[in-house]
């Protein structure tokens, strides 16, 4: 009997740990953006068939958690972000059909699936917001309708207060029809919903019920600050007195339509719901990821607390805003202040790169993409990866004729798209990614020499350092390991993971000029002589190589500019 209940414990300790509950905490989740991705069935657009034929891709390259941008009906005015219909597929991306057979063969792959949701707006061409124009029951409050202030001098009405849309111009617009305005934080074409309406809760929950019960592991929540407003639709202070007619998002301080204390009371309950369908012990915890551009301590707030947890994964999107060149001082500051803020239950994520954002080596250079993957990818948590980061794929200017993000803010005025082009998976016609002459967007110039296939065949290339990223990630050292940072000179910084008597040295040289690096004077207890582990292919250095790592004179080591190794000890 006592032997059996060994057998019987060892059995249930290996059962527990196939179906880690917070599988979560030390994922590497990839992006696709959907349309930008593979063509499956030969019409120009990515789509789900197209996805499914490359599911191997994702386990040779060590991803656990795949994240597709909106798979929704829409008239694409914003990328699939002003969605019709919640509960169906985009014809352009495949069929309802499709989805079941990606989260099957996912599945059988080890892999996860996250969904974008979009819980602040939805498109003017949906169902509910037509109905709510007609003020038909029970969609006539499902959006956020006001009288307006008064009339101008010829009669105009004005809007109901000073907010502002993310992209420039008044949050308010006139509907003739019902003769009120509506809200919208984002485009006219994104009326709000009005998440105070019960009515509109239940709606939400029967979505995510809906895709949860097709299996998806979670949902990445977008726009998430803008959520709710405050209740009493007072003005906003403008942010400077010079300002006499706000116009530009940033002309208002957002005390009133970002994080307001109600969001978090929403989401809260969000988290109860979709906590429900983790029913057993043995299985995996669904998990809800959140998209915002918030200052750090309002960030820090949708952890909630230990015993009151909001979201699983706030997604720490400053490192995405980097667009000059920074030195050391300014990566060790972002980390640390950031690390340092978070709860000790709580876990970090790191996202670099992604739909909104330009790819870094658009707004820096080439040699950057391989930076900002690695260090995404070796800092303590979760990390979130864009499509193509692993080949270091560049960002490209299109022609405005080739523009198809008709929402836009006057700062990028379609520009998010040359960040989208489609994946580069050889140097054959169109990249491999369609056999249609006509593309959703343009190939990237340069794909005939960063592309998948000819990086497979080189191994010091971009896509084999970034496997051996992804086998570290899931090592105790790089999941559990202690963290500390290191700012080395003006433009080399350093960070050391370490577990138990392990330990690994990641090094970035951020600056445009060669370093000699002296981790001696700076690092304790190094020992005589370390590994190259990962190295960017610009170094000059190659993985295996043997460092001498406590080398006072001449210096242990000269790193080239915008390069990056990685040493075990």
């Amino acid at each position: 009997m006592k032997l059996f209940l060994i057998l019987m414990f060892c059995q249930l300790q290996i059962l527990w740990s196939k179906m880690d509950r917070t599988w979560w905490k030390y994922t590497t989740m990839y992006e696709v953006n959907l349309p930008s991705f593979k063509d499956g069935n030969g019409d120009g657009t990515g789509d789900l068939k197209g996805l499914i034929s490359k599911l191997d891709h994702f386990v040779d390259i060590g991803v656990e958690t795949v994240y597709i941008s909106p798979h929704y009906e829409s008239p694409m005015y914003d990328s699939g972000y002003d969605v019709t219909n919640y509960t169906s597929i985009n014809p352009s991306m495949g069929t309802i059909e499709d989805f079941e057979t990606l989260v099957k063969e996912m599945n059988s792959k080890g892999l996860k699936l996250i969904i974008d949701i979009i819980l602040n707006h939805c498109s003017d061409e949906h169902p509910w917001f037509i109905k709510s124009v007609n003020k038909e029951d029970p969609y006539t409050n499902f959006f956020v309708w006001k009288e307006p202030k008064g009339y101008d001098a010829k009669g105009s009405p004005l809007p109901p207060n000073n907010w502002l849309n993310v992209f420039g111009g008044s949050a308010w617009s006139w509907n003739n029809q019902r003769n009120q305005f509506y809200y919208h934080q984002f485009s006219p074409k994104q009326p709000d919903y009005n998440l105070r309406n019960k009515a509109v809760e239940t709606e939400i929950k029967k979505i995510l019920a809906y895709w949860l019960n097709k299996g998806v592991a979670g949902f990445r929540l977008d726009a998430v600050p803008q959520l709710l407003e405050d209740a009493l639709f007072r003005d906003e202070p403008v942010a400077s007195p010079d300002i006499k007619v706000p116009f530009k998002y940033l002309d208002l301080i957002h005390i009133y339509t970002k994080d307001h204390p109600d969001t978090y009371t929403f989401l809260s309950k969000l988290r109860r719901f979709v906590n429900r369908f983790a029913k057993k012990w043995t299985d995996f915890e669904r998990v809800l990821i959140v998209e915002g551009y918030s200052k750090l301590e309002k960030l820090i707030e949708y952890y909630g607390t230990e015993k009151h947890k909001i979201i699983h994964v706030p997604l720490n999107l400053h490192p995405a805003r980097v667009v000059n060149h920074e030195n050391a001082s300014f990566y060790h500051n972002i980390i640390t202040d950031y690390l340092n803020r978070l709860p000790e239950w709580a876990t970090p994520s790191w996202n670099i790169e992604n739909h909104d954002t330009f790819r870094k080596s658009y707004v820096l250079h080439e040699e950057f993409e391989f930076i900002g993957a690695l260090l995404v990818m070796m800092l303590p948590g979760f990390a979130y990866i864009y499509y193509g980061q692993e080949i270091g794929a560049t960002g490209s200017k299109i022609r405005s004729d080739q523009i198809l993000n008709k929402i836009d803010d006057f700062f990028t005025q379609g520009k998010r798209d040359f960040s989208k082009l489609p994946m580069a998976w050889d140097d054959s016609l169109n990249a491999g990614f369609s056999t249609n002459r006509d593309l959703y967007l343009p190939v990237s110039p340069n794909y005939w020499r960063i592309n998948v296939e000819d990086q497979k065949n080189d191994e010091n290339s971009y896509y084999h350092m970034f496997k051996k990223m992804s086998n570290l990630r899931k090592t105790n050292i790089f999941k559990y390991g202690d963290f500390k940072s290191y700012v080395l000179s003006t433009w080399v910084y350093a960070f050391v993971r370490t577990f138990r008597n392990e330990s690994y040295i990641v090094i970035f040289n951020f600056g445009s000029e060669s370093e000699f690096i002296d981790l001696h004077n700076a690092i304790d207890n190094l020992p005589e002589f370390s590994t190259i582990e990962i190295a960017s292919p610009n170094s000059g250095y190659k993985v295996g190589d043997v460092m001498p790592t406590k080398q006072r004179i001449p210096k242990i080591l000269i790193l080239r500019p915008s390069a990056a190794l990685v040493l075990k000890t």
